[in-house]
């Protein structure tokens, strides 16, 4: 490499290049690459202008020569035979001449125009994307490069000079292999085959955790994308080889328009320019498909543009630095740098994120295919120095030291074990119970209602509300169990507290007043609850089952309205510093007053105008991803939601986004699994961030009373009148009827061995790009009846050890042979695809097999029942719980009676992310038959455990989440807010 510039542009390269790949979704928008792409190409361009004016970028070689590329080697030459040879290389040139530069710079624009429509549908469908063949970059150059420039020359080794009479044949052998390799124009091929295939296999060590995402058997994708896989080799591969043609045709002055600069810039300007209209007219004409050009819905425009600026101003530097380092040290040598640092980083990565048992790792594996990368870069490092460099080679300690330091860094995988010695949901069972039993004493604890006081006193930090002492006789006459644990209602509530009760009263009749909010109204006046009479008509019967839950405690209310969100979305998500500023206001204050509630509430709160009113807080987001908007504005600035900005790649599970709350590959922390702060990839795994139906939001504090919230938002939440109204009940019949057959529940031993699921596509809206692949529903289906791609067709279970029955291993199989080895499910959707609009309505119907809808009450014939999010929340658990069956939950929204359930003792969970479905349906039901690759398997399933989880949540459910259940909290949330909307608030308060 020539000179001090040289030396920093080519660790300017490395550098972005190493960042790029420890973490593209933090550096790149790869949601908008027609975006970035343009940025990036502006200022790209700009810079190569500038640096045509400002200096004389070229090659360092003799004054003339500017455009000559060094394919003659000159190490190894004696010393009057290297003088001729330089010589000749001096007089040598490449120059293609104007024509033909003209020719390679419209050529290359066309290239680069075409590569960054590739990449931007490479990403839609990165799920469909097979093991990585971009690496096979510096195999292709090296061929070039071996067909255009490289000649043979006679090279002799130092010992045919010294006559070395006592060398030994194997010495002179290995000179003479030396001089061979040395001489040959294809001296660079075997080492970059090498490169490329170690690159090769360092990549395929993450196949064995391959996320759901829908690839379509029906799509055209599952063929398309692999072709544009290669397609986008191959243009790399040509638009590498025009950079290296222009740069050794660029032999006139900078400032010429066919200078290597000016004609790189020629080379971006166009290619922007061809985009820029292209972008123009897809605004004008397909506004369906503004998506992925217009930047109108994101948080600031200000703060997105500023944030493209950054990233096409840090790609500029590593194209140009990439570009100049070209000139020093050749193509060859460029492109195996950064394929090796691009695939080496990644995989360094994934084995320090994947030192737990999952996912699975074979230590032969890892080992041959980093060597294999560290050998190809190691012999191709010697035959360049011996070539270009006067530099001795380096000494036998350094190279010691280097593979010290390349041993540590693989150490992790080298000592990852695959295997366990004990199962993880034996663990998690063990833990349920002992959360079980402490919070046995945490939610019951008071006999009376002077221990009642007294415990709501320490544990929120003031005096109950007026009215407590009934709504504690309330409780006990209705024989309810949990008297003490109501943390949701004061963690809703805080921020709240912040708040003066005129504004609150104000915000809610802002609020009910525009129906554009599709925010409805309750009314209690003189003990007696009423519906606002602006409620939307088709919504009416939900604010109906609302007030049938108070009309039994509204005679103990005072008066006040409430704002009930019509919508299945969660609606107020405060950003998190606001809501941080908002909760230590909120603990400033305390309720340690004893006065009763004030008797002219009515007068406070205003009447709905005659006339609806047009202002509002709230925006419209539905059919758009609100991930980045509504769910990491919520985190902390230093959580990896904030911190990405984009949405992940889909085509691998994100191993540091399930660390948290997992153990392998099953849920270890239900709670936490529900926090999207560090999980980014959340943004394609639910229909409610990627395209909600009706997502009307606000980022201000609004008391919006919610059936279901997502982790994040603000919502207050309440029992659903869908489950108090038995909207889907629980109703089993042993005896049939005329007009109906019967439906048993039988005992779960008498069950049907199958996992059941019956439902709608209705989690969210699929318009036309896709969206619905990775929706929770649809991968749900998808996985179950194994319609698997040729590229994803692998599924992993933790089973029994073949060598030692008292372990366990994870152990990868494909997913056609599920059915023979025992893990059966009756999944589909019914009747017709719903929620969907222009081609990705018909992509369903191929994909999936509709069938005609079961009655509900057929579900208890079946041992394991899954759950699956709607829009909102799944009206159907509850009626689950009080099964016969096994719950399988698999959630995004979490309700008011979250934390009275413990997982793996009232119900199991799953990952929205579906990787451990099948490890927990073979842990209960048994693994039994043969694979495809004959393996053999007779594994008895854990179904006593399966039993008793099923009649735990039975008879739990049956305890805390009754119908009285729901309406002591109601009561108890309401008093809460009475409280809090009433004018003298600090005063209140009940004593006993």
């Amino acid at each position: 490499m020539a000179g001090s510039l040289g030396v920093l542009c080519y660790a300017v390269a490395c550098l972005t290049a190493s960042i790029l790949a420890y973490a593209p979704t933090t550096i790149l928008a790869i949601d908008r690459p027609v975006h970035l792409a343009v940025f990036t190409l502006v200022f790209s361009a700009l810079s190569l202008i500038l640096i045509a004016r400002r200096s004389r970028l070229r090659r360092n070689t003799d004054p003339g020569h500017g455009g000559d590329y060094v394919s003659i080697p000159l190490a190894g030459f004696p010393d009057g035979e290297a003088e001729t040879a330089k010589e000749k290389q001096r007089t040598h040139s490449y120059s293609l001449g104007s024509a033909a530069l003209v020719a390679t710079v419209l050529l290359a624009a066309a290239a680069l125009t075409v590569r960054i429509d590739v990449q931007r549908r490479l990403l839609l469908a990165s799920e469909c994307a097979t093991r990585s063949v971009e690496v096979w970059l510096p195999f292709l150059i090296a061929v070039y490069d071996a067909l255009r420039f490289q000649e043979r020359q006679e090279i002799r080794g130092a010992g045919d000079e010294d006559g070395d009479l006592d060398s030994s044949a194997y010495h002179d052998f290995a000179q003479s292999l030396k001089s061979s390799l040395l001489s040959s124009p294809w001296r660079y091929i075997p080492t970059a085959f090498l490169l490329s295939l170690g690159c090769h296999l360092v990549a395929g060590l993450w196949t064995t955790s391959p996320s759901s995402h829908v690839c379509p058997i029906s799509s055209s994708d599952v063929v398309v994308i692999p072709r544009l896989q290669w397609l986008a080799l191959f243009l790399d591969s040509f638009l590498a080889i025009a950079t290296l043609e222009l740069a050794i045709g660029g032999a006139l002055p900078p400032t010429s328009v066919l200078s290597i600069p000016m004609s790189w810039a020629a080379v971006l300007t166009l290619s922007a320019g061809v985009w820029s209209v292209i972008a123009a007219y897809v605004n004008t004409t397909q506004p369906e498909n503004h998506a992925w050009l217009s930047m109108e819905h994101e948080p600031s425009r200000a703060a997105a543009t500023f944030s493209l600026v950054c990233q096409a101003v840090f790609l500029s530097a590593f194209c140009i630095s990439s570009l100049y380092s070209v000139l020093n040290c050749g193509l060859t040598h460029i492109s195996m740098a950064l394929t090796a640092l691009l695939t080496l980083i990644p995989g360094l990565r994934f084995i320090w994120s994947a030192r737990r048992p999952y996912p699975p790792m074979s230590s032969i594996n890892l080992t041959w295919s980093f060597m294999l990368m560290y050998f190809a870069w190691s012999l191709y490092s010697r035959i360049w120095r011996a070539l270009h460099s006067s530099e001795p080679s380096p000494s036998t300690s350094r190279r010691l030291i280097i593979f010290t330091i390349f041993a540590v860094l693989l150490y992790p995988g080298l000592m990852k074990s695959n295997t366990m010695h004990f199962h993880p949901i034996d663990l998690l069972m063990y833990d349920a119970q002992n959360k079980y039993l402490k919070y046995l004493d945490y939610a019951a604890r008071s006999k009376n209602l002077a221990e009642a006081v007294h415990t709501y006193q320490e544990r929120y930090q003031g005096n109950p509300p007026p009215g407590f002492d009934v709504w504690f006789e309330f409780a006990r006459n209705r024989s309810v169990w949990v008297t003490d644990e109501f943390n949701q209602i004061y963690n809703d509530l805080l921020p709240f507290r912040a708040i003066p009760p005129a504004d609150l009263r104000q915000h809610t009749w802002d609020m009910v007043s525009n129906p554009w909010n599709e925010i409805s109204g309750i009314t209690i006046r003189g003990g007696i609850a009423k519906v606002q009479e602006n409620v939307i008509p088709t919504h009416r019967w939900m604010l109906e089952g609302v007030v049938s839950i108070i009309e039994s405690f509204s005679k103990h209310l005072p008066d006040m309205d409430l704002a009930f969100n019509l919508n299945d979305e969660s609606r107020v998500a405060l950003p998190y510093s606001d809501l941080r500023r908002l909760e230590e206001e909120a603990l400033r204050t305390s309720f340690d007053g004893t006065a009763s509630f004030s008797t002219d509430r009515a007068s406070a709160w205003a009447e709905i105008p005659p006339e609806p009113i047009t202002d509002t807080v709230f925006e419209n987001w539905s059919f758009l991803n609100t991930f980045r908007e509504w769910a990491a504005s919520t985190c902390p600035p230093s959580s990896a939601a904030r911190r990405s900005l984009s949405p992940m790649f889909r085509s691998q599970l994100c191993l540091n986004c399930v660390a948290d709350h997992s153990l392998g590959q099953f849920v270890s922390d239900w709670s936490v699994a529900a926090d999207p702060c560090h999980q980014p990839d959340l943004a394609n795994l639910h229909g409610f961030y990627l395209s909600p139906a009706a997502f009307k939001s606000t980022h201000l504090p609004r008391p919006v009373f919610s059936q279901s919230k997502v982790r994040g938002f603000n919502d207050i939440l309440y029992p659903s009148a869908w489950n108090y109204m038995d909207k889907v009940a629980y109703n089993p019949t042993d005896t049939s009827s005329a007009d109906r057959p019967a439906f048993p529940d039988p005992l779960f031993r008498n069950k049907a061995v199958s996992l059941y699921w019956r439902g709608a596509t209705s989690e969210g809206v699929s318009a036309g790009l896709g969206a619905w692949r990775g929706m929770t529903r649809q991968r749900m289906v998808h996985l179950a009846n194994n319609l698997t791609s040729s590229q994803h067709d692998s599924v992993t279970l933790l089973l029994p050890d073949s060598k030692h029955s008292e372990r366990y291993t994870y152990t990868t199989m494909s997913g056609s042979s599920l059915p023979e080895v025992g893990l059966e499910t009756d999944v589909s959707f019914v009747n017709e695809i719903v929620r969907c609009g222009g081609r990705d309505c018909e992509a369903q119907e191929q994909e999936f097999g509709l069938v005609s809808p079961d009655d509900f009450q057929s579900h208890w014939k079946y041992k394991y029942l899954i759950d699956l999010d709607g829009a909102g929340f799944s009206g159907r658990f509850l009626p689950f719980l009080q099964s016969r069956s096994l719950p399988f939950k698999v959630a995004l929204f979490r309700e008011w009676y979250d934390s009275r359930l413990i997982p793996w003792l009232h119900f199991v969970p799953l990952d929205l992310r579906l990787h451990g479905l099948w490890s927990t349906l073979a842990y209960f039901a048994g693994v039994k038959g043969s694979d495809s690759n004959g393996r053999r398997w007779d594994w008895v399933g854990h179904e006593r455990e399966a039993e008793l989880i099923a009649e735990s949540g039975r008879e739990w459910s049956q305890k805390v989440l009754t119908k009285a259940d729901m309406e002591v909290y109601f009561f108890r949330l309401l008093l809460e807010w009475g409280r809090l909307t009433d004018d003298k608030r600090d005063q209140l308060g009940f004593v006993s």
